[in-house]
């Protein structure tokens, strides 16, 4: 299985600073986006961390543990990292990471993540997150207390109960996921899922643009939802089934 990717990053509206972080590490099949929060540039500096610290982690124990056990010891790393350096500086002291990430073991992709970042799998039909947030309007969502259109706009979709470098322990959320093909994945942060109706909208987008046109119509389309926020996407898809799959149409 051969997994192509294309990445976009902007800085939010009157934001000083883009505080989510992404990095593509082809050598391991890695690919990682963390959303930092908190002032001084503490929000800049976490997501840096957590990032270069999982590549970190799994570049220096790869083949060390079963897979699973190795992503629970990376995030495990990242979350100690970010807790330490938030202790260092008074005012990094509230700062903390969400983590979105995919790791291509063969034929297998392991979707890790904490906190509010998310992970879609979708094709012109149909889309899913693999992902659950760990926020208080997700909380309401599972518990059917409110609508995904009601999550939207909640005046708390923005209040996380799960984030590294907030608590000394934290636990990912960790699953094995196979691409379907047609198919795509996207990982994102808030800054567009918090804004749109992805279910709805990565089926049509997916339906009438070309590839390279995805991550800019979706940022475009939050902008125009309200979004403020940094915006970040990267789009990974199967490109030799996907390529078997037109040669068979």
């Amino acid at each position: 299985m051969t997994i192509r990717h294309l990445a976009l990053s902007l800085k939010g509206a009157g934001r000083a600073n883009n505080e989510d972080c992404f990095s593509v590490c082809e050598e391991l099949g890695l690919f990682v986006l963390s959303d930092g929060m908190g002032g001084h540039n503490a929000g800049e500096v976490a997501s840096d961390i957590a990032v270069h610290a999982i590549i970190e982690y799994l570049r220096e124990n790869m083949g060390n543990d079963e897979p699973d056990q190795l992503l629970e010891d990376s995030v495990a790393h990242a979350n100690s990292e970010i807790f330490d350096a938030g202790r260092e500086i008074a005012e990094r002291r509230n700062m903390g990471a969400t983590l979105a990430m995919v790791w291509q073991q063969e034929d297998r992709l392991y979707v890790v993540h904490v906190g509010d970042s998310r992970v879609y799998v979708f094709n012109p039909e149909h889309a899913r997150s693999l992902t659950e947030d760990h926020s208080v309007v997700g909380e309401l969502l599972r518990e059917g207390a409110i609508s995904r259109e009601e999550a939207l706009h909640h005046p708390k979709k923005n209040m996380l109960t799960r984030a590294l470098g907030v608590e000394a322990y934290v636990q990912p959320d960790i699953s094995v996921f196979q691409l379907p093909v047609p198919g795509y994945l996207l990982i994102c942060s808030d800054g567009i899922s918090a804004y749109l109706p992805l279910e709805q909208v990565l089926p049509q987008i997916a339906a009438k643009v070309k590839r390279e046109q995805i991550l800019p119509v979706l940022a475009e389309l939050a902008k125009e939802a309200g979004s403020l926020d940094d915006i970040t996407g990267i789009l990974l898809w199967n490109e030799q089934e996907q390529e078997e799959a037109s040669a068979n149409d």
